[in-house]
């Protein structure tokens, strides 16, 4: 039984990077899109081509130089969400970093909204932000998206209803006019950011802003207001966490073959607060690379015996690698299912009460049918993954 400390730590860790006064919708919202999109916090690095030509526009106001123009074939890290087609997408000139630059696209459905990412024309690669903006009812904005660009600068962006419409934002007594345009794939909408200075609404588990006079008006071209507010969010703050993030404890090795002829490899990144657990495949002496993120664990992880989310990995032979997370004294971990050819486990150095428990060569049909079990030294059983 978790005490009701443990319960706050957890609800804490989970909405940590939704900015102060979130609502309980929002976080409904957030656990429908994780529900049918993956559950995966981080952005990770599965690489998948597609083509893409992106519409070129111009800088925002005070912007670092827009980079080279995209390949015809751009690589997107996966992310949770699905990939935006990037022939849909908006280049719009602002830079990320020092070699990233900001893009909107549309997916085309309710359910992932407007998506943004940054595009990186060094590795043909880009990740994507946190939040899908939804389209919003007439007469108003949608949750509006915020990250710092790592130049100083603060950027807006989102969606209000209404095609054509000019947006003003403002914020410590200074007004910017937003770049706003019509998204293929979002008729009857504009788009629209904004690069300014001020105070930013605070990264993954902080207070700050926004800025106590920031704004958002929209008007047509007559000038009639026709939409304000706007609730702002943190978008960035996973990206922030990935990229200062450091290994915590030991790679772990499972042995287990691929389809790509690598063998995955476990490991977590994180910090004090918490981490991320991080599944790559490794070919001989090289380096893992990143295939995707497996979820976030608070420091310490809690003591729940198996935790929900089964993990699967593609093997050669259409055949599956079931993987099942355990924290809690057990000192052996299994799993079965009605075919494999191989179980084992592996445990974090940093915390050895967590164990990431396989099983390989599970036929595709009955990775459901994998379940798991936890002994102590006794060989008692002391828990199961039933009903996880």
């Amino acid at each position: 039984m978790r005490s009701i400390e443990e319960l706050r730590r957890a609800m804490r860790d989970e909405t940590a990077d939704l900015a102060p006064g979130v609502t309980f919708a929002q976080v409904r919202q957030r656990a429908r899109r994780r529900r049918f999109a993956g559950l995966f916090a981080f952005a990770a690095g599965v690489l998948v081509p597609i083509g893409a030509t992106m519409t070129v526009l111009s800088a925002g106001p005070g912007g670092p130089s827009p980079l080279p123009p995209p390949p015809s074939n751009v690589a997107p890290v996966m992310t949770p969400l699905p990939v935006p087609d990037l022939s849909e997408a908006v280049r719009t000139g602002i830079a990320y970093g020092p070699d990233e630059e900001f893009f909107i696209a549309a997916t085309g459905d309710d359910m992932n909204g407007v998506p943004a990412g940054f595009y990186n024309a060094a590795t043909g690669q880009f990740r994507r932000l946190e939040l899908g903006l939804m389209t919003p009812e007439p007469g108003q904005f949608s949750v509006i998206g915020e990250f710092e660009d790592r130049h100083g600068g603060i950027v807006d962006y989102g969606v209000v209803r209404g095609a054509g419409l000019r947006v003003e934002v403002t914020a410590d007594g200074q007004r910017v006019d937003a770049t706003s345009t019509e998204l293929p794939g979002l008729p009857g909408a504009t788009v629209f950011w904004a690069r300014r200075a001020g105070i930013a609404v605070g990264p993954t588990g902080a207070v700050g802003g926004p800025s106590p006079d920031l704004a958002f008006t929209a008007r047509d071209a007559a000038g009639t207001v026709v939409a304000t507010g706007g609730y702002v969010q943190r978008t960035d703050g996973q990206l922030v966490i990935a990229d200062t993030s450091v290994q915590i404890g030991d790679l772990m090795p499972t042995g287990v073959i691929l389809a790509d002829g690598g063998k995955l490899v476990l490991w977590f990144s994180g910090d004090d607060r918490g981490t991320s657990l991080l599944a790559g495949s490794v070919h001989g002496a090289g380096a893992p690379t990143e295939l995707r993120g497996l979820g976030r664990y608070a420091r310490p992880p809690f003591d729940i015996g198996f935790y929900g989310g089964r993990q699967e990995f593609d093997q050669p032979g259409g055949t599956k690698v079931v993987l099942l997370t355990y924290v809690g004294p057990a000192t052996e971990v299994t799993l079965t299912a009605p075919t494999s050819t191989g179980h084992g486990s592996v445990r974090w150095s940093a915390h050895p009460q967590l164990r990431i428990a396989w099983i390989a060569g599970v036929a595709a049909q009955d990775t459901a049918n994998v379940t798991g079990v936890a002994k102590d030294a006794r060989g008692t059983v002391i828990g199961t993954s039933e009903g996880r």
